[in-house]
């Protein structure tokens, strides 16, 4: 669906607004900034009324008071996307809102940023094939470098720990994670420009949000 939206993209189709009508929701500790986050402009290109939602002090993630901030912001929004809750927050959103609800889409640990980076390696020629491969280096230990060795291995792509010490074949992918913030890829014409990145990331956010919103 990413690769489609992007297609279109590409062609000039931004008329076509499948999440026109919606509500979507940014539950955020702080205030917006002025550049839009990635997850608001994914949405609004779509179509969607997007709202930053500043969340108050903390509620006790059992107890009725939060049950009844779910059931009105599902009532409110078509989806919610919550970022800086824990895990059990997240998962009493979801239960009492009746909505879809992403746990901090955004995040680079969020299995989208790791099918962004793969998505863009596969359009730079990265496909199964017997001799390919890509050579991580980093940690392999990170959430992010999880999430993308699973996708990766479920695309039949193969993996390997990158020796800087050795030599590596020139024509080989690599994916550069020693700065965990901004990673760097590879192809075997040279670095891939870290903005085709970001707007492959935006694609895969949008397929989730229409996915999750039956508005693909």
């Amino acid at each position: 669906m990413a690769h489609r939206l992007k297609a279109a993209s590409l062609a000039g189709g931004h008329g076509d607004r499948p999440l026109l009508g919606k509500n979507i929701a940014l539950l955020r500790a702080r205030p917006p900034e002025a550049q839009l986050p990635v997850l608001h402009r994914a949405a609004l290109d779509l179509g969607a009324h997007v709202a930053h939602v500043r969340l108050g002090p903390p509620i006790e993630p059992n107890g009725i008071q939060f049950r009844g901030l779910s059931q009105m912001l599902g009532r409110l929004y078509d989806a919610i996307d919550c970022s800086s809750l824990s895990p059990a927050e997240v998962r009493q959103i979801e239960r009492h809102a009746g909505v879809p609800v992403f746990d901090d889409l955004e995040s680079a640990d969020h299995p989208a940023r790791a099918m962004a980076d793969l998505m863009t390696l596969r359009e730079h020629g990265c496909t199964p094939a017997p001799n390919t491969q890509i050579a991580f280096l980093g940690d392999p230990l990170s959430r992010r470098a999880e999430n993308f060795f699973e996708l990766a291995r479920a695309a039949g792509i193969r993996l390997r720990q990158f020796d800087p010490s050795g030599t590596t074949d020139k024509a080989e992918f690599l994916v550069d994670a020693l700065d965990a913030d901004h990673w760097m890829l590879h192809a075997p014409s040279g670095p891939i420009d870290a903005a085709e990145c970001s707007e492959n990331h935006r694609f895969v956010l949008q397929a989730m949000l229409l996915a999750a919103t039956n508005g693909g």
